[in-house]
């Protein structure tokens, strides 16, 4: 993993976990927008997991989490870790 791949999980796994960050990503539109959703999704997925959800609802999230890091992944070359 290089630096920047790294530092892009760091601050996911700060992000996922409700700590504060702050720091600016750069990428083109559609990477931003997909790492967005996919902060978003597992963070969801953190909180159901978390709050003992029915299992419906977590296999649910873990479906969209996989379609989006696939996504992901895709677009920018990074293999998501998380």
């Amino acid at each position: 993993m290089t630096q920047k791949e790294i530092l892009l999980h760091n601050v996911a796994a700060k992000f996922i976990m409700s700590e504060e960050i702050n720091i600016e990503l750069g990428g083109n539109l559609a990477e931003i927008k997909c790492l967005q959703q996919l902060l978003e999704t597992s963070k969801n997925l953190k909180e159901a997991l978390d709050k003992d959800e029915p299992f419906d609802k977590i296999v649910a999230l873990l479906k969209e989490k996989k379609l989006i890091t696939k996504k992901f992944e895709n677009l920018s070359g990074i293999s998501w870790r998380l």
